[in-house]
């Protein structure tokens, strides 16, 4: 591609940064931003026109504040400055960035920006709790970013392009934050995502587009395929897939290119990450593009190989334990010296030879035995980085049918021969999976098991503390609203069904949504416990049990059908009244193979559940505590309040219309004035130095005149 500079734009290109990531880990603390201090620093090297980020920029929902600090001062520290910027911005900020400060960030007569940053959301900082913001609006509202892609409404959804131009070089950025898959696979399957294009000289804009959404299937709809994006576009930026893949690749059904740079940071010991990390350089000159990879040399060195224990000549099931801790000593000291043979050269921020990241997965299967990984560690500790755990031991086994269709798995046969490990990892127990265990839905009057566990999610991955009251005050407020709609005369016997039809509804809705669809990461830090037998912490014994128990807590006169008064702190959290079962509830915790049962004292005590509360038996000395209380002996975990016999509903005079759609026609002005600013200060945006420019934009078909400032949201089906 043989271009001038003044027709070239330069876009460094970067995904998936996790900022925060093991912010307290004394030896990988640091590793994230080291990386993404790297991306700035290159982009100010190759003298790029803007930084295109495809979301996860931090690691966290909520990021501490010693994460924000470092990273707004690190943007400041390098797209801050006096040095123009060459690109000419041409589409409305109102519609693009929001309309509180509804300009972009280079244009500020208040802020000198050289160096201008685009980014969409991911899933790990997307909006969410009170007035739906996210850390990414912090960014944006300081100037720092220009976030664009946000969208308002995931069932209806509209993108518009953020419109460059530099010399004859005509960009258009489309961007798409992060929506939950299934949502977004429903939503582009009936057709109600409009991607708006100039419909004017179209020949002549380049089309880009950023977007963060699984691109590798993990189930039916738990993807975006490829072939679902408009076939207009030339160039595809697919962030949230970690590994490495920036090459383009072509798609020849919708004859455009995807590159998908990948993570700059490893968050999991698996294949993908051990993948080079790359950041992409792209030169788009008029309707050509050329991309280059560079390769980020602050990244923690990574490898990670596989060990069959039955396939080594010196083991065998009579081997001692000894014998194996040796034979993958010998392994990993190996590994290690193959990275420091072979490490590239990294920035001083890691140093000559940093410590790498180290992983085995061992397969045991065939009658040999396991042994605790962290005490292995303890061989590397000075070594490694990551010592607790080098060592991953699984055993292959076939999942049943039963199991695959109790735990909700959508994987297909092939992956059904997949790791099981032992001990299973603790965050592969899906919220979901736990809400359906413990949680009766047939027993709930009012209640969505669904929409429960989509609010326990939130509360528990995106630290919303507010998700779950806010769930159940949609939930009244939804019920409210659709059964005084659809019965005009309410009669009180009816209420039940009713409020049963209307639950139903939101049933189906939810399920539509994807709430509480299990997202099943190929990957051997979550692949463990959707395929166990044992269904989370509860077996086929402790099942029985449960039934069991149930039939007495039915008598009448039981004194399990009773909650302490003592038992609510206030918070709407249950816990037990006295102050010395501590030991007892780590007893339950810690018991093995069947968490439901606690040995003490050599007879045998277990949780049961009924109705959605567990009761935990106690000891003894805990028991007396109680009974001088007159307080039955049980601790419980909240139960929601659906057993109401009569819900009261409030009146609700608010009638909605629905106007008919129109398609505006509107005069759009764009800056006629250059970019060079030098020390001058840079004028604001007054009618005098605006030139008036129509442009048509086309949306799926339907043409209409609308102006690139897209003032009005336009409706298309």
């Amino acid at each position: 591609m043989t271009v001038g500079d003044k027709d070239t734009l330069k876009i460094l290109v970067a995904t998936d940064n996790h900022l925060g990531y093991l912010e307290r880990d004394p030896i990988r603390g640091q590793d994230s931003f080291d990386a993404f201090a790297e991306i700035l620093q290159l982009a100010r090297k190759h003298k790029v026109d803007m930084v295109l980020l495809g979301g996860d920029l931090f690691h966290d929902n909520k990021p501490s504040r010693k994460c924000l600090h470092q990273t707004m001062a690190m943007l400041r520290q390098n797209c801050m400055g006096e040095d123009p910027v060459a690109i000419e911005y041409l589409s409305d900020p109102a519609v693009d960035f929001g309309s509180q400060f509804p300009q972009i960030n280079y244009e500020d007569p208040n802020m000198n920006v050289s160096l201008p940053v685009f980014s969409i959301h991911g899933n790990h900082d997307d909006p969410s709790g009170d007035g739906n913001l996210s850390a990414m609006d912090m960014l944006g509202v300081s100037g720092l970013v220009n976030y664009f892609g946000r969208q308002t409404e995931v069932d209806n959804i509209r993108v518009s392009p953020v419109l460059l131009r530099k010399g004859n070089t005509h960009l258009a950025l489309f961007g798409l934050g992060n929506v939950r898959d299934e949502r977004l696979h429903r939503t582009i399957a009936r057709k109600h995502m409009v991607m708006c294009q100039p419909a004017e000289d179209t020949e002549k804009w380049f089309n880009l587009m950023v977007l963060h959404q699984n691109r590798v299937a993990h189930g039916p709809k738990n993807h975006i395929p490829e072939h679902f994006l408009d076939g207009f576009l030339d160039l595809v930026i697919w962030g949230h897939e970690h590994q490495c893949q920036v090459d383009p690749e072509y798609n020849h059904q919708k004859a455009f290119y995807v590159s998908q740079p990948g993570s700059s940071v490893a968050t999991a010991l698996s294949s993908g990450e051990a993948v080079a990390k790359h950041v992409a350089l792209v030169c788009i000159s008029q309707r050509n593009f050329k991309l280059e990879k560079i390769r980020l040399k602050n990244v923690r060195p990574f490898i990670i190989e596989d060990v069959v224990l039955s396939t080594v000549p010196s083991l065998s099931p009579q081997s001692s334990e000894n014998e194996i801790v040796d034979f993958l000593r010998r392994k990993v000291e190996a590994m290690i010296e193959q990275l420091e043979d072979g490490c590239p050269d990294v920035l001083p921020a890691l140093g000559a030879q940093p410590k790498p990241l180290i992983r085995v997965r061992v397969e045991y299967s065939g009658g040999f035995e396991s042994f605790h990984p962290q005490r292995f560690g303890l061989l590397f500790s000075d070594r490694v980085a990551n010592p607790r755990d080098i060592v991953y031991f699984y055993r292959k086994a076939r999942a049943s049918s039963a199991t695959s269709q109790r735990t909700g798995s959508t994987r297909t046969q092939d992956t059904q021969d997949s790791r099981i490990s032992v001990p299973a990892p603790v965050d592969a127990v899906h919220v979901e999976s736990l809400i359906s265990e413990f949680l009766d839905d047939s027993s709930m009057q009012m209640l969505v098991d669904l929409e429960l566990a989509e609010a326990i999610r939130l509360f528990v991955q995106k630290g919303d503390n507010e998700a779950i009251s806010q769930s159940l005050k949609s939930t009244i407020a939804d019920t409210q609203k659709r059964i005084l709609k659809e019965n005009a005369d309410l009669k009180e016997n009816t209420l039940e069904s009713q409020i049963a039809h209307t639950r139903s509804q939101r049933r189906q809705a939810a399920e539509a949504n994807g709430h509480g669809a299990v997202d099943h990461v190929l990957d051997d830090q979550l692949s463990a416990v959707t395929l166990t037998t044992k269904r989370s912490a509860i077996n086929q014994s402790d099942r029985q049990a449960i039934k069991a128990f149930e039939q007495v807590a039915s008598v009448a006169g039981s004194p399990f059908n009773n909650t302490p008064e003592d038992a609510n702190d206030g918070s709407g959290i249950y816990n037990s009244s006295d102050e010395g079962d501590s030991q007892g509830d780590d007893e339950l915790r810690a018991a093995g193979e069947n968490p439901g049962i606690s040995k003490r004292g050599g007879k045998t005590s277990r949780a049961v559940s009924t109705r959605g509360r567990v009761i935990a038996p106690k000891t003894k000395r805990v028991q007396a505590s109680l009974a001088k209380k007159n307080a039955p002996v049980v601790e419980e975990i909240p139960e929601t309040d659906d057993e109401q016999d009569v819900m009261s509903i409030a009146s609700d005079d608010s009638n909605s219309s629905d106007s008919s759609d129109s398609i505006p026609t509107v005069s759009k002005t764009t800056r006629g004035r250059g970019r060079g600013r030098g020390n001058a200060r840079k004028p604001t945006n007054t009618a005098s130095n605006r030139s008036t420019q129509r442009i048509t934009l086309r949306a799926s078909g339907a043409h209409f005149s609308h102006s690139a400032w897209f003032g009005e949201v336009i409706s298309v089906y």
